[in-house]
């Protein structure tokens, strides 16, 4: 069988930079005569081939993404008749040579001629309600990090014609976000980092890229913005979490850009040291804080050569507002140390015995006798 795809190809481009502008093509309408007792009227048109920078289907290895139109995808035909419709606009054949796709789809029975339509690819971007497209949240939730179609929503616009069924294309689908081909390196980029997931903040939306096993190779779709910045966080193979952020980014929607994350551990962000019963200091103020919480016989009290010591107390260190912990070392008398890189972040006793444990384990069975500080890592929230 003829195979019937049509390429487009990226330009490369690094981040912060855009592509070239797309080609405007021109839309072929093939009108079909419509039998008079339809209980709708059927449409047969011939969509041109893909004009924007993006539909992501595979990496051809040489800095570009192959882009096309595919037999059987669907399309949403947004229109008004009576309220909102919806059209499922189905891809029927993609011709081999010139890339044009024909799609076929019905509407309404009584649909006014020069009906203003919205055209959504893929059908599953439309909202529900059938008013328009579903937000940028929305569609970009469940990423997973692969090259698919679903990265690539496209919207047009165009008029249905009833008179002589037709579909009259005045705006060709164009690409609604910016695709990223990331590369996860450590900070001086001499080697890759598996991460799983990858989250991209922008102002306050977190777009979380969840691959099915860790990898340092991620494509997202992000939307197009304006100097912003843009910031990053990432849990790698080793359980350790990555973060780097960049200020000033402008990327464009329809465009294709290639990226090296160069991502190092969160630094630390104050060290709370031990100076009374459930008193300390802090090495920088208001970043983070420590609390004291007991089992029903427990107590605890302070010496200067053990640190807080007791039993059946629990020491909890909890960020600041605008802050996120992402571990905490906890030194015994002896500068002995234990690390928690989960939330809550607690040391505690048990009734039976004073040797400090964190997340069940002794920093040192029968030897620790108290905790003197805990150095705090973390970063400010973006």
């Amino acid at each position: 069988m003829e195979d019937k795809t049509m390429k487009k190809v990226f330009g490369i481009a690094a981040l912060l930079l855009a592509l070239a502008a797309c080609n405007k093509v021109e839309t072929e309408i093939t009108p079909v005569e419509q039998p008079s007792n339809s209980k709708g009227i059927t449409i047969t048109a011939t969509l041109a081939p893909k004009t924007a920078d993006t539909k992501a289907v595979s990496d051809n290895g040489d800095n570009k993404i192959t882009v096309t139109w595919a037999e059987n995808e669907h399309i949403a035909i947004l229109y008004d008749k009576d309220g909102a419709q919806v059209a499922d606009a189905t891809i029927t054949a993609v011709d081999g040579t010139t890339g044009a796709a024909t799609i076929s789809f019905t509407v309404v029975s009584g649909t006014a001629d020069n009906t203003a339509c919205t055209l959504v690819y893929p059908y599953s971007a439309a909202k529900d309600d059938k008013s328009g497209v579903k937000d940028a949240a929305t569609l970009l939730a469940a990423q997973n990090g692969t090259l698919n179609a679903d990265l690539d929503v496209r919207v047009g616009a165009g008029t249905i014609q009833t008179t002589t069924p037709g579909l009259d294309v005045t705006t060709q689908p164009e690409a609604q976000f910016a695709i990223f081909k990331f590369t996860v390196k450590n900070a001086d980029a001499s080697a890759t980092i598996d991460v799983k997931p990858l989250t991209v903040t922008i102002d306050t939306q977190h777009y979380v890229i969840t691959p099915a096993s860790a990898t340092s190779t991620l494509y997202v779709a992000l939307p197009a913005v304006s100097s912003k910045t843009v910031s990053f966080s990432a849990t790698g193979s080793d359980s350790k979490t990555y973060i780097c952020s960049k200020d000033g980014v402008t990327f464009a929607a329809a465009k294709y850009y290639q990226s090296t994350l160069k991502m190092s551990e969160p630094p630390l962000l104050t060290t709370i040291t031990a100076t009374g019963k459930e008193q300390a200091s802090y090495s920088t103020a208001n970043v983070a804080t420590v609390s004291f919480s007991y089992t029903a016989s427990g107590s605890s009290a302070y010496l200067a050569n053990w640190g807080w010591w007791g039993y059946g107390w629990i020491a909890t260190v909890t960020p600041a507002d605008g802050y996120t912990i992402t571990k905490c070392v906890f030194y015994d008398d002896a500068n002995r140390t234990a690390t928690d890189s989960e939330a809550p972040f607690v040391v505690e006793t048990t009734e039976e015995d004073k040797t400090p444990k964190v997340n069940g384990t002794p920093i040192l069975e029968y030897t620790s006798k108290g905790i003197k500080k805990i150095d705090v890592y973390g970063y400010v929230k973006p």
